[in-house]
């Protein structure tokens, strides 16, 4: 009986070493991953002026009402993107939530698998990087944008904030997101948050026409966690901010917002690739 249980107690020592093997490396995986987003946060040339680094414009309660007159003003790009793509390729824009872990280059490659495993630079690390779909025109310019970053639970890294839009008062707190590009500044006006299966119910990237655009807005607000008071269009453009979470199987949680232009240039009519 004394060798069962010395046994026994051997078997749980390495159970636990091999665990915590297992959690001390994600961690060190973890904090390399921040370390390189605050690094490059850090290396980076932002815009001075309108667009002061971390506060994007206008503050994190702004709307669309706030903008008026701002397009009368010189524009020039958030950062200096040409330079980026240089030492990072594939970078498309820059997101942004204010007072949140959210300050993220949004990248693109030509699947949605690369970034899902790899930093900007092309480390591989278990993180990733915040990506654009790859169907997506690279200048935000179709009529659902989908944008995607990896959920942790019990952190906040990438996207795993997100899952406060569940919440009513987050969203109240927190009612636009910023997002940068070469071309245009944009600010993300969330109206709805639900969850969805990976597969059944990803979003679509287009629409057949404008009933069907409108129909399919009406449903999602129909199932989501949060209201907002949000008016969207069938000349409006969404963004879904995509994220794992822990419901079901192949459980995601959807963010949607209404993409408005508060400076730079319509894409269709500078004709961005």
């Amino acid at each position: 009986m004394r060798v069962v249980l010395w046994i026994i107690l051997a078997v749980c020592i390495l159970a636990a070493g091999v665990f915590g093997y297992f959690l001390f490396s994600e961690l060190i995986v973890d904090m390399q991953s921040q370390s390189f987003f605050n690094n490059m946060a850090s290396d980076i040339e932002f815009r001075t002026g309108d667009g002061s680094p971390g506060g994007g414009v206008g503050g994190a309660g702004a709307n669309a009402s706030q903008w008026e007159g701002f397009f009368g003003l010189e524009w020039e790009p958030f950062l200096d993107f040409e330079a980026l793509n240089e030492i990072y390729p594939g970078v498309v824009g820059w997101i942004e939530l204010e007072g949140t872990i959210i300050n993220f280059p949004v990248m693109q490659h030509t699947d949605n698998t690369f970034f899902l495993y790899h930093l900007p630079d092309g480390t591989r690390n278990r993180s990733g990087s915040i990506y654009l779909d790859y169907r997506n025109e690279s200048d935000f310019s179709d009529e659902m944008v989908l944008i995607f970053g990896h959920h942790f639970s019990g952190s906040d890294a990438m996207f795993s904030i997100l899952r406060n839009y569940r919440n009513q008062d987050f969203l109240d707190e927190n009612p636009i997101i910023h997002l940068y590009t070469p071309y245009a500044d944009y600010i993300i006006e969330i109206f709805a948050s639900n969850l969805a299966h990976a597969v059944r119910d990803h979003p679509p990237l287009r629409f057949s026409d404008d009933d069907d655009f409108l129909s399919y807005v009406r449903d999602i607000r129909s199932r989501s966690f949060i209201q907002s008071d949000v008016e969207i269009s069938a000349d409006d453009r969404i963004v879904s901010l995509v994220t794992c979470q822990r419901d079901f199987a192949n459980a995601r949680l959807l963010v949607f917002g209404r993409l408005v232009r508060v400076g730079g240039f319509e894409v269709d009519v500078i004709g961005a690739p």
